[in-house]
């Protein structure tokens, strides 16, 4: 697809949105919103692919329950409903989704995107996007809601705790954020498709070369007990692999983890 560059200051306009989306979606757009997940959510189950984008979110949702911080055109805050069967698993699911934020960028020309498992994307050891995925079975089906909040252009103004970059700092001419949406949407559904028909072990490779944690020492809280460990990467299932003492560990939440 064709992508546009804008310069700074610039607002977006998702109405054509749907036209620029290689599969058969059915699309929501809004200026400002609660949250695109949770409107997603709370639609009539429909097998329909449906997308949800807002130019703000005011109760942007993160993993655990913590808030998911934006600014008003400066931030992709998009959600994807997408429709598995019921009979799938979905472990993995959130690596596959990131392995699909990172080919994306990749066509920008970014190529030193790591993934730090399970649902963040990140550029020169800071955060630049997030993943939040929630699901709900609906007959034999699952209705999976994926979120996605990517910083665009952030000003000076924007407070986050944790270390945080924008594609603007990143790459020298901005795609139109319009483009940009589309472009990770398509590269978002491209990959639910392939997972659907191939499951994880089709991206165990790819993850290979984009892990953050890989090697490195973490923390690894588990039985009301800590543990120096080492991450030696992810198994068929898409757990953390953390080698304590000689033993490989199987981790599924990263509350049991921290970096030392």
């Amino acid at each position: 697809m064709a992508i546009s560059y804008v310069a700074s200051c610039y607002v977006a306009n998702y109405s054509n949105l749907a036209n620029q989306i290689d599969s058969s979606v059915e699309c929501f757009a809004f200026d400002s919103i609660a949250s695109t997940n949770d409107y997603l959510s709370a639609l009539v189950f429909s097998d329909t692919t449906q997308i949800c984008i807002a130019s703000e979110q005011t109760q942007g949702k993160g993993q655990y329950d913590r808030a998911w911080l934006s600014q008003k055109d400066a931030s992709i805050l998009l959600s994807i409903r997408y429709v598995f069967r019921a009979d799938l698993s979905l472990n993995g699911l959130s690596l596959v989704i990131g392995l699909a934020i990172a080919s994306a960028l990749e066509e920008l020309g970014i190529k030193q995107i790591k993934l730090k498992w399970p649902n963040d994307i990140f550029f020169d050891n800071k955060k630049l996007a997030g993943i939040l995925i929630e699901n709900s079975v609906q007959g034999e089906y699952q209705s999976v809601v994926i979120g996605l909040g990517l910083n665009y252009d952030l000003n000076q103004k924007f407070e986050c705790q944790s270390p945080w970059v924008d594609l603007a700092s990143i790459i020298p001419k901005l795609p139109a954020i319009e483009d940009l949406a589309a472009l990770l949407i398509n590269h978002i559904l491209k990959n639910c498709q392939l997972f659907e028909s191939h499951d994880l072990s089709y991206f165990i490779q790819s993850w290979e070369q984009v892990d953050y944690l890989k090697n490195t020492r973490v923390k690894l809280d588990i039985n009301n007990q800590t543990f120096a460990g080492i991450v030696r990467g992810i198994n068929s299932q898409g757990m953390l692999m953390v080698e304590v003492n000689g033993q490989l560990i199987e981790v599924c939440s990263s509350k049991q983890i921290r970096l030392i």
